[in-house]
């Protein structure tokens, strides 16, 4: 980096030439870069061919010696993350729903699909209509042995505000079979975090589209529940989630290269006021190493449109 900046300038370079000449060598495949949907997925592989429909019929257990069934077992539905991250062992799953709820994206996430100063949404269940309204996930059997620990670190990873509450899961597709209980987590509109219906869809999309956290970005949480349910639950309708991804989408075609750019031209010319030539340099390494970091481009993308809002 330091002996492009020292070429740059002993070329003569105009100053309002400087930021332009190094986004291009260095940070326009920050735009570049192929992924799909605009991020790369670190919680499963939805590559193409992939079928998570396949696995279901396959692979029951995640464990290699699961213990056995009793009734002392606890069921567990998840509707968002749990569907395709299970970081916890269990001895059976289920595919199906629960009646009379909603699935809406009115969480607010601080601790995984964003940070305090920039939360990013996750769902939580509304009250829908008893008779209509279906959320459609995974049940997951717990053995008596290891529930303990389970509801331990479910407790732990769903601790920004969901409680528990136990509801009646409905086998998909529909056989005549028995509910089964099940404990569900559910972010009541009590909780500090509750987002709510404040802003219409194309705001919550906005907001997914520029937040990340420690579990990753935002729209990654999104498409990969969108993917699940769509392989999982063929022709149910979600017409909530369904809008958010077309928004989210058509944000990463139409909005986001020109964001980024924006963004970064923004950085490169604060760096460039550094007196020394080397300090620059120290600081745009800096600079391009943040933008490759998981959640690089969120960051870049929430500064160009707080900048955009203000102006």
């Amino acid at each position: 980096m330091l002996d492009f900046l020292t070429e740059l300038r002993n070329s003569g370079s105009g100053a309002d030439q400087l930021p332009g000449n190094i986004y291009t060598e260095f940070f326009a495949n920050v735009i570049e870069e192929p992924r799909e949907h605009g991020c790369k997925s670190a919680d499963h592989d939805f590559t193409p061919g992939f079928s998570m429909l396949r696995t279901f019929d396959t692979e029951n257990s995640n464990q290699l010696e699961p213990p056995a069934a009793s009734d002392a077992d606890v069921w567990i539905f998840g509707y968002g993350s749990l569907v395709w991250k299970t970081d916890f062992p269990y001895i059976d799953r289920r595919r199906g729903f629960v009646w009379g709820f909603k699935r809406r994206f009115y969480q607010h996430s601080i601790d995984h699909r964003g940070i305090p100063e920039r939360p990013g949404r996750v769902v939580t269940l509304l009250p829908g209509d008893p008779a209509q309204d279906r959320v459609y996930g995974v049940a997951y059997r717990i053995a008596a042995s290891q529930k303990g620990a389970v509801l331990d670190h479910l407790d732990y990873r769903e601790k920004n505000g969901y409680e528990r509450c136990s509801l009646e899961f409905h086998e998909y597709p529909t056989d005549g079979a028995e509910p089964i209980q099940v404990i569900i987590y559910v972010a009541t509109q009590a909780n500090d975090s509750y987002a709510g219906d404040v802003w219409q869809v194309p705001c919550i999309a906005r907001q997914i589209f520029s937040s990340a956290g420690p579990s990753g970005p935002n729209r990654e949480y999104l498409f990969n529940l969108a993917a699940a349910m769509d392989q999982l639950f063929p022709g149910a309708v979600d017409d909530h989630l369904e809008e958010l991804v077309a928004c989210v989408k058509r944000y990463i075609v139409e909005d986001e290269p020109q964001l980024i750019r924006h963004a970064l031209l923004h950085e490169i010319s604060g760096i460039l006021e550094e007196e020394e030539l080397a300090e620059q340099a120290h600081q745009l390494e800096k600079l391009l190493e943040r933008c490759q970091k998981p959640g690089g481009r969120e960051w870049l993308i929430h500064g160009a449109l707080q900048a955009k809002n203000k102006s």
